[in-house]
């Protein structure tokens, strides 16, 4: 009986992993975005910046030295979901008093109210059609 069940129990993790697998078939629809971040009119290098839609996936980057991003759903490079989303932008480095100590505590660059989904401020629109190119000035 015991091994009955525990055969059974493999035999439908086993289903419900390759029906994971799939090809991306059912995934929703994505378009490619992309832009810019500076902080007090400089360029913010390796941050991340999020776009998160009300239903759905949240896509995600990083910036480059430039401030470039762009976004990724399920691929790099694939953009987001279409639709309104909140974005949330974050950039920490290591304490200065922590001198080489990879465990330091880590502290914001940029002030937190960019990281908190609540209460960050900014907002993006994601179209179906046309450039989706947005640009966010970030403020200490």
């Amino acid at each position: 009986m015991i091994k009955s069940v525990f055969a059974s129990v493999i035999i439908c993790n086993g289903l419900l992993l390759l029906a994971g697998c799939g090809s991306g078939v059912d995934r929703p629809s994505t378009v490619q975005v992309e832009g810019t971040v500076t902080f007090d009119n400089q360029p913010l290098e390796g941050a991340s910046i999020s776009f998160i839609p009300q239903d759905g996936r949240p896509a995600s980057g990083f910036t480059d030295a430039g401030g470039h991003f762009v976004l990724k759903t399920f691929e790099p490079g694939d953009g987001a979901i279409p639709g309104e989303h909140t974005v949330i932008v974050t950039k920490v480095a290591a304490d200065s008093k922590s001198g080489d100590d990879i465990y330091a505590k880590q502290k914001s660059v940029i002030p937190e109210k960019y990281g908190d989904l609540k209460n960050s401020g900014l907002t993006a629109t994601v179209k179906t059609d046309g450039e989706n190119k947005f640009s966010f000035e970030l403020k200490k």
